[in-house]
């Protein structure tokens, strides 16, 4: 299954800074956190008791080789093209990446209809 680099926040961490950090802790490249673009938020509903919010940045600039920083927890790493998802992309990060790709800045996942 594919994802994109991520994680959660350390205590007092700010968004950017965290995205940067997990840049580097899973894929070994170093990020300016100023270098990254807001480009989607996305309200997921995992399930009935869980829900979070994901913050989607674009990094187009970035020090060091892309590597898989930790083998326990990823096997590979993989470009695609953002237009034309693999089907093993995990539908939580597929949404944020369509909602990048068609600009759409906020979306739902997960939730009910209305």
């Amino acid at each position: 299954m594919l994802h994109l680099p991520s994680g959660h926040l350390d205590e007092g961490e700010p968004i950017p800074h965290g995205a940067a950090r997990e840049a580097r802790e899973e894929v070994g490249v170093d990020i300016d956190p100023a270098d990254l673009t807001l480009v989607a938020v996305v309200h997921h509903r995992q399930r009935e008791d869980l829900a979070r919010v994901g913050m989607f940045f674009l990094a187009e600039k970035w020090a060091g080789e892309l590597v898989v920083a930790e083998p326990d927890k990823a096997g590979g790493l993989a470009w695609a093209d953002p237009r034309a998802l693999p089907s093993n992309t995990i539908p939580y990060p597929a949404e944020g990446i369509r909602a990048w790709v068609s600009g759409a800045r906020f979306v739902l996942h997960g939730w009910p209809a209305d």
